[in-house]
């Protein structure tokens, strides 16, 4: 099993306008499953926060008796190998949130946003005649909303179909065990959610073959909206003025650890942290999942 490969798929994170956690802690990466081999990955995230990001102004801690906001979401995520170069993802889960006095104590569950995809590989860095060229891959994909209360502060998607396009870069330096990953994309989403722009870059350490290190930085960024308790906000009025349509800006550093058994099952520990934002929390991640691979070339 591809142990590079599994670590990175903790990674992806997208959250909504100020909700704790992601869509989903499961993110797809340069590297394909092999041809007619099923990868199974199921997994849990918890997200908390007791600051966030008004605008572009930080607010304090949400009361003084040390309240957060808590989010749980449990997922399964499944890739498959189509062809050599031609992989199909798929990922559903269901979340529920404890909400605080802040908010009314209210809470909100529901499934999250499923997403699918495909993923091209465009450039093999284990294929002849480029031995200095990277892993380079061409993903499309398409969100379909959940069943959640969209228009909640902490809400786990937006409520709004997508669909998204993304480079997805990886790269082994040699028998080093040391290398990069990457990727940069554009999402066109429903109105009145706007596009994002998302991408991501970092490096991994393996160690000894069977566990890696990875360590990275992750930036998702609408392209318009509005700010929270600015003009035009007001969520009374409905999604359109409410926390779907808020231009949100996330930035968060990762961090992850694996370990692949003699059996080729993969262990994946995540954690991510806010470095930055607008109109978002200021979470901390954590995710743990298992992948299972079926199939293919073992």
């Amino acid at each position: 099993m591809n142990s590079k490969h599994n670590l990175l798929l903790g990674f992806a994170l997208t959250s909504s306008a100020l909700g704790p956690v992601p869509l989903a802690c499961f993110g797809q990466s340069a590297w394909l499953p092999a041809k007619h081999e099923f990868k199974v990955t199921p997994g849990f995230t918890y997200s908390t926060f007791d600051e966030f990001w008004v605008g572009r102004m930080r607010v304090d801690p949400l009361q003084a008796n040390n309240e957060s906001l808590d989010q749980y979401t449990g997922y399964v995520a499944v890739e498959y190998g189509i062809l050599d170069n031609l992989a199909a993802d798929v990922t559903v889960g269901y979340t529920t949130t404890s909400s605080t006095e802040t908010f009314g104590n209210e809470s909100d569950d529901g499934l999250t946003d499923t997403l699918l995809g495909l993923r091209y590989r465009l450039l093999d860095e284990n294929a002849p005649p480029c031995p200095y060229s990277p892993t380079l891959s061409l993903r499309v994909g398409a969100v379909i909303p959940g069943t959640y209360d969209e228009n909640q502060p902490f809400s786990v998607g937006d409520g709004a179909y997508a669909f998204e396009s993304s480079l997805l870069l990886g790269k082994a330096f040699g028998s080093s065990g040391f290398g990069m990953y990457g990727d940069i994309g554009y999402r066109v989403r429903e109105t009145p959610v706007p596009n994002d722009l998302f991408g991501s870059a970092g490096f991994y350490q393996q160690i000894g073959g069977d566990v890696t290190l990875a360590a990275g930085y992750r930036h998702v960024q609408s392209l318009s909206g509005l700010d929270i308790g600015g003009p035009g906000f007001n969520p009374a009025l409905g999604s359109s003025h409410g926390f779907p349509a808020v231009k949100e800006i996330v930035q968060l550093v990762e961090g992850a650890i694996s370990y692949t058994d003699p059996g080729g099952r993969n262990y994946q520990l995540t954690v991510a942290k806010s470095v930055d934002g607008r109109n978002t929390g200021d979470k901390w991640i954590v995710g743990f999942n298992v992948t299972f691979a079926f199939g293919g070339n073992q």
